[in-house]
């Protein structure tokens, strides 16, 4: 009987581990939690919206197999949730995911990365603003980095946990930033932002899916005014109008003008026929035979004395 179970743990472990090998394995490192090695976490109030912008991206270690369905918490009331990832190139794609019983899922995310971005409205509060979000984390990560932007005309602006470093970004906005490490699946971490705002606007208009890896730069607005509709038809009126009196120059220009030779014997020739017909009509009046006054055409006695006209 010892010999049989020699012989059966002798074949049984050679088993077991071509069993690890080929098959269980495999399906343990699917099923286990995958771990994040680094995660950026972006808190930005009345950046965009006049509540908090999340933005809450990162990758997995490695070792995690993908494609995958991938889950992660959201925090209650949070709205317009978008779920992306990077390409190859860094561009971020929208990716299939479904929300419900505050869950964002990924359906078969094919690669280890992943970028989610939701809205929290603001607690209603007068100038003196108070906002505190907590992050659930989804998974274990190794090193997080949370970074809180300063809203647009802000004033005593305060973050907890407390800011590593604060420096001001390419478009002007100061920003916060701490790093945290070795959390825990399902922890919770929670950040208070407190600051003196007397307006409702917001920092920059409304974007679409934004940028939030490292560096903590705010992406370039990608909003851009509607073209004019009305700008072409403008232009080709005018483009009309200068033809039109491009071509009523080029006439006129076309039109035959006399030689300044033939202008000057024109008007001498003018001249001379009125000065002859001045001088015909003077002859043909005649003068007074009695006091040699010059008759008018029509006179029949002399205007000087009196004396009747004689033909």
């Amino acid at each position: 009987m010892n010999r049989y179970r020699r012989l059966a743990h002798k074949v049984a472990f050679p088993a077991f581990a071509l069993l690890l090998f080929f098959g269980i394995l495999p399906v343990a490192a699917q099923s286990a939690d995958p771990t994040i090695t680094k995660a950026w976490l972006r808190l930005w109030p009345e950046y965009d919206d006049p509540g908090l912008l999340v933005i809450f991206a990162g990758e997995f270690e490695d070792q995690v197999s993908f494609p995958r369905d991938v889950n992660f918490p959201l925090p209650a009331g949070a709205r317009n949730v978008q779920a992306a990832f990077p390409d190859a190139a860094g561009n971020l794609l929208i990716a299939s995911a479904e929300i419900g019983d505050g869950v964002l899922t990924y359906k078969q995310l094919a690669v280890p990365t992943f970028h989610i971005e939701y809205y929290i409205d603001r607690p209603p509060s007068g100038n003196q603003r108070r906002i505190v979000h907590v992050l659930q984390t989804p998974f274990a990560i190794q090193a997080l980095e949370v970074g809180v932007q300063q809203p647009a005309r802000a004033t005593d602006f305060n973050v907890t946990p407390a800011a590593e470093i604060n420096f001001m970004g390419e478009d002007g906005l100061t920003y916060y930033v701490f790093n945290r490490t070795g959390l825990a699946a399902g922890e919770h971490l929670e950040i208070a932002i407190r600051y003196t705002k007397t307006d409702t606007g917001v920092s920059r208009p409304q974007l679409a899916v934004t940028d939030a890896g490292p560096p903590v730069i705010p992406p370039a607005t990608a909003a851009r005014p509607e073209a004019n509709t009305w700008l072409p038809w403008a232009l080709i009126g005018a483009g009309a109008v200068a033809l039109a009196g491009l071509l009523a120059y080029w006439l006129m220009i076309q039109r035959p003008q006399p030689a300044p030779d033939a202008l000057d014997r024109e008007k001498a020739t003018a001249v001379r026929t009125q000065q002859i017909a001045e001088r015909g009509t003077a002859k043909a009046a005649g003068f007074c035979t009695q006091c040699g006054h010059p008759h008018r055409p029509d006179d029949r006695f002399c205007a000087q004395c009196g004396a009747p006209r004689r033909s």
